[in-house]
């Protein structure tokens, strides 16, 4: 009886800390989970302006002209080409042309870049040799080798 008792204890001790590093190591994993949880967050706004997208309550000639020509601008920037060439005329059409022959230029210079950057990723499978093509090509070299024996021997 003795010998069963003794084991019986040693299970229950076994079992007691298996339960123990189970619940250990399910504490850590919740620990570990609140922590990335708050690590994501969104950062709290500690005050906000009273003025409005930061323009000062007084605006002077100089700042209001800029506000002006900047609402004119988002108005014709997205203008086709035909509808600028009859609405606008002067400066406001130059910078339009200007505006989107740039653009125009760095679109054709992207799909330059796309398409090599396509080319590197898509490399051209290249067929592995089968056994009579090496032995071709090694009979290929041992004939080139030893042409090039005779023909040094010959020179000396």
């Amino acid at each position: 009886h003795t010998q069963d008792y003794t084991t019986s204890a040693f299970f229950n001790l076994q079992t007691v800390k298996s339960i123990n590093q189970s619940i250990m190591r399910i504490a850590a994993s919740i620990l570990a989970m609140a922590a990335t949880a708050s690590a994501f967050a969104p950062m709290p706004i500690v005050s906000r302006s009273t003025t409005l997208s930061g323009l000062p309550e007084e605006i002077s000639d100089a700042i209001a002209e800029n506000q002006a020509k900047s609402e004119r601008w988002c108005e014709i920037r997205l203008l086709s080409d035909e509808d600028a060439e009859a609405q606008l005329s002067g400066e406001e059409l130059e910078s339009f042309k200007a505006y989107h022959a740039d653009n125009k230029a760095d679109i054709v210079k992207m799909k330059g870049v796309t398409e090599l950057m396509l080319k590197s990723l898509e490399l051209p499978k290249i067929q592995p040799k089968g056994k009579k093509q090496r032995k071709r090509d090694k009979f290929v070299l041992q004939t080139k080798i030893a042409a090039a024996r005779t023909a040094e021997a010959a020179a000396k």
